[in-house]
């Protein structure tokens, strides 16, 4: 009977055994099939066939420029090639010699733009006086049509704007400082109304309340008290914005814009005797713009950009992208996740964290 027992049971961890050695290769099967079958190996650890990795150079960093000439004979402007120029005030569309507005713009992705207005006229100080215009003008007056400018800055103005230049959610991210015309640079981003895009942007405006004009709010009502129904204004208006995940590469070329702007003297003529008593010389408020350009550009390199680097960082890891240098130009690359895992050369190397999302790069690495 236990000899009957003893060999029964040897039977069972027999059986036991095999089935254990069975679920084992059963697993180990299940494990290598993908891998076996030539799919479900993932990206990071598939080197690229030879000869398979390829560098697409960014658009950025290799733009050629043309210089534009107004038809007008007012003024030109070096511009990325394909890039277009507009004459005219944001937003609607009026040109005038006082005024004067230039919109540089990429036309396939119009978040690429710079924005130069010499000085507008856009807004209202309050509710009230737009309520005043609406209720002794009309709905239609232009006046009465005119946003209502909560705060006298560059924030307050850009913001006014946007429901009429198609864009929302205008955020301040940072606040360069004062320039010295008594305007303040700051970066902010918003969003495009009609393609649903983050933007992000360079932005100063000089933004006063001047313009006074006071009225009676009730004119049988004496004791109503005054508004004052005067516009607001801006000088020296300037934007430089470009989709988020890219704005620090095109920053350069939209600076680069900027800077090219240059008056003629027949401009300068017939504006300085459109406005010589108010403004000054075009001349002169041309150079304390390029003066102000290079304050808010000298700011904006030497922030923390905390912001920039956290914004680069996302767009980095929802795009599927690492940042690499090349050691021997010392140029920043995006390249496709799972680039360092298997490349082992000595040329490209993981670039410090800061300064690879604070500097345009120069290409992107794709091997898949």
């Amino acid at each position: 009977m236990n000899g009957w027992f003893r060999r029964k049971m040897g039977i069972r961890e027999i059986e036991d055994k095999t089935m254990d050695i069975n679920r084992f290769a059963f697993a180990i099967l299940c494990a290598l099939a993908p891998c076996l079958c030539g799919f479900g190996k993932p990206p990071s650890t598939m080197p690229p066939p030879k000869g398979a990795l390829r560098i697409r150079p960014s658009e950025a960093r290799h733009v050629s420029y043309v210089k534009y000439r107004d038809p007008s004979g007012f003024f030109s402007v070096d511009v990325p090639r394909g890039w277009r120029v507009r004459v005219g005030l944001k937003p609607s569309g009026k040109i005038d010699i006082i005024s004067y507005a230039i919109t540089v713009f990429d036309p396939r992705r119009p978040e690429r733009e710079l924005y130069f207005c010499l000085n507008d006229a856009f807004g209202l100080k309050s509710l009230d006086a737009r309520n005043w215009y609406i209720k002794n003008y009309g709905p239609a007056n232009l006046f009465a049509k005119m946003p209502v400018v909560g705060e006298l800055s560059t924030a307050g103005f850009f913001a006014a704007l946007g429901a009429s230049c198609g864009y929302r959610k205008f955020t301040v991210l940072e606040r360069l400082g004062k320039t010295p015309v008594g305007g303040e640079a700051i970066v902010a981003q918003c969003t495009s109304a009609s393609s649903g895009r983050t933007v992000q942007g360079l932005y100063h405006a000089v933004v006063s309340g001047m313009m006074s004009q006071r009225v009676q709010r009730n004119p049988f009502n004496a004791s109503a008290g005054m508004i004052d129904v005067g516009v607001v204004t801006e000088f020296t208006v300037i934007s430089e914005t470009a989709p988020h995940e890219e704005f620090v590469e095109w920053l350069p070329v939209l600076d680069r814009c900027l800077a090219s702007i240059s008056f003629t003297q027949a401009f300068h003529q017939q504006r300085r005797a459109a406005w010589a008593q108010v403004m000054g010389t075009s001349r002169y408020i041309m150079q304390t713009a390029d003066s102000i350009r290079g304050m808010i550009m000298d700011s904006y390199r030497r922030r923390e950009a905390t912001y920039d680097v956290l914004s680069q960082k996302r767009s980095d890891a929802t795009l599927g992208y690492e940042r690499v240098q090349d050691t021997q130009t010392g140029e920043y690359y995006r390249a496709e996740n799972g680039f360092t895992d298997w490349y082992h050369g000595t040329r490209y190397r993981p670039a410090p964290e800061k300064a690879a999302y604070l500097t345009p790069v120069s290409g992107y690495i794709n091997w898949k």
